[in-house]
């Protein structure tokens, strides 16, 4: 059976870019697990961004931006472009400083990030999770099934 293929809607071209950046210093690969940095996160949580209230996902994407931009204040270029260290200060500094929009923004892009990565299978099995009890019951959207097992080529 060929691979399913899930094209992109939402996470496209910088903020893409933007969204795996970020990913890769939530969730680092290693110890077996695959890292927040790969289009099969950006698969997953753009599934997600399609269900959602548009409100709400037009909040999430511009925070990518914002996330980009804030990027001059902690390594002098834009967040894509900054070393780890300059990219892990401003992460930390979202998550716990004094802007209470900033934090709660933080705290939503580690819980997409952390969803992209482990809801795959292979995540699991890196942990040792051996899934849920009914692996093959039937999803209403197959789309996020084939992305969960990776079954799916994410085309940008």
């Amino acid at each position: 059976m060929p691979p399913v293929i899930y094209q992109l809607q939402f996470l496209t071209g910088r903020r893409l870019a933007v969204f795996l950046a970020v990913a890769a210093r939530i969730v680092p690969e290693g110890g077996g697990l695959p890292g927040g940095n790969s289009l099969a996160t950006a698969g997953v949580v753009d599934w997600a961004l399609a269900r959602m209230e548009p409100g709400l996902r037009k909040k999430f994407l511009f925070l990518l931006w914002v996330v980009e931009f804030l990027g001059i204040f902690f390594g002098g270029r834009f967040f894509t472009k900054n070393p780890d260290r300059a990219k892990d200060r401003q992460l930390a500094w979202m998550e716990s400083g004094p802007v209470g929009l900033l934090r709660m923004g933080f705290f939503g892009l580690k819980n997409f990030a952390c969803m992209g990565v482990f809801t795959r299978e292979e995540a699991w099995e890196a942990m040792g999770y051996e899934g849920p009890l009914d692996r093959d019951r039937p999803f209403p959207d197959p789309a996020i099934r084939a992305l969960a097992r990776g079954e799916a080529e994410v085309i940008a």
